[in-house]
């Protein structure tokens, strides 16, 4: 695990360009700025975010199980079809979770859905989706989005969607989301994530199919979970899906080194599972930077290794850091027990780096000239 007290585990290049004796000065002020983050209050910080991470990652499950093309609930009463998450990736940041596409002789519709947990927060709900439709709506994009999809028609409609937990539109009034919300067709779903099953709660549909299919709720239990993570999820997700199937491979295969693994193979196995609809340069950006960042957190949290007093293979990049060999199913579980043990000492880490490095000044060092 990289030691979350060393500036030297979060730094991005600034520390390395600094003279010898102010990369002292910025240590120095690092240790100091230690003691200005209590661990506790970041570790609680921390699990709410996972909480509520873990929560969205559901809904967007739901959403993409529900109208996904092979024998979705929705989908087969409704024609709109999921096509995939995070549309326009790389392209146009949004808030955007799936888009679902139903194309006609005379037109495509498609519908963008946003999904939100929390009913407190309905002003960040309408925000989402009034940035969305800029994003979407706009001619560029509007470009992109037919050209990946292969759409040869011009005429679109969108449709946009909040989709959220049942729990969370209890006593809610959507006059006040359609109010504030700057598209013309706009609606309030909810799911039960547990019974999975999808229902309207108000608002317009950009197609009568539409409407129709949610006449009554949509039963998407005969669907498992078509995605594992999407882009910019939280690290366990991903990291415990691919930890589960390096080291099952591994067993299989009786591989002497059963919890290391190469670069080459992450890559792959994250690529694999990551439903994005873009590709050439555009998606080896989005993957290079997702593998990116999920290797540079598990390194950091102690869920990787890539010392090489750790690693008994030359031809391996990374070790899973659990113990004994009890197979892919213990691998997975330790991914979460060692990310939670380890986090909250990273975060104050990268936040005494962060402010040292926002306060730090190297002018002010004179050295011997400042006797002059």
């Amino acid at each position: 695990m990289k030691d979350p007290e060393d500036p030297w585990t979060f730094d991005d290049g600034y520390l390395e360009d600094l003279s010898s004796r102010n990369q002292e000065r910025f240590e120095e002020e690092f240790d100091d700025n230690l003691g200005e983050f209590s661990e506790d209050t970041v570790e609680r910080r921390l699990q709410t975010r996972f909480n509520q991470a873990e929560e969205h990652l559901k809904l967007v499950k739901a959403a993409a199980a529900c109208f996904h093309p092979r024998e979705g609930a929705g989908r087969s009463e409704s024609g709109f079809r999921y096509v995939g998450v995070d549309p326009l990736q790389a392209v146009d940041e949004n808030p955007a979770d799936i888009l679902l596409v139903k194309p006609e002789y005379n037109g495509v519709y498609f519908c963008v859905v946003c999904c939100e947990i929390g009913g407190e927060s309905r002003k960040d709900w309408v925000n989402n989706v009034n940035e969305a439709r800029h994003v979407f709506e706009s001619q560029q994009n509007r470009s992109v989005l037919t050209e990946q999809l292969g759409i040869e028609n011009d005429d679109l409609s969108f449709q946009y969607v909040t989709l959220t937990r049942t729990d969370d539109t209890v006593e809610m009034d959507f006059s006040v989301l359609e109010r504030n919300c700057d598209a013309d067709t706009y609606a309030v779903w909810s799911t039960d994530v547990e019974d999975k099953w999808m229902m309207y709660e108000d608002g317009s549909f950009v197609h009568a199919d539409l409407r129709s299919a949610f006449s009554e709720k949509l039963d998407y239990m005969r669907r498992e979970d078509p995605l594992k993570y999407t882009v910019g999820t939280h690290p366990v997700f991903p990291l415990q899906d691919i930890v589960y199937q390096v080291v099952k491979e591994k067993f299989e295969f009786d591989d002497e080194h059963k919890s290391e693994f190469a670069h080459e193979t992450f890559y792959e196995l994250f690529e694999k599972g990551l439903q994005i609809q873009c590709s050439g340069e555009r998606r080896e950006r989005v993957v290079s930077s997702e593998v990116d960042r999920l290797l540079d957190m598990a390194l950091k949290t102690g869920v990787f290794s890539d010392e090489d007093d750790d690693l008994r293979s030359e031809d391996q990049d990374y070790r899973i850091m659990y113990s004994g060999t009890r197979g892919p199913d213990h691998a997975e579980n330790a991914v979460k027990s060692k990310y939670s043990d380890n986090a909250a000492k990273v975060k104050v880490g990268q936040l005494a780096y962060d402010k040292t490095q926002d306060e730090f000044d190297p002018e002010t060092d004179l050295g011997n000239f400042g006797a002059l």
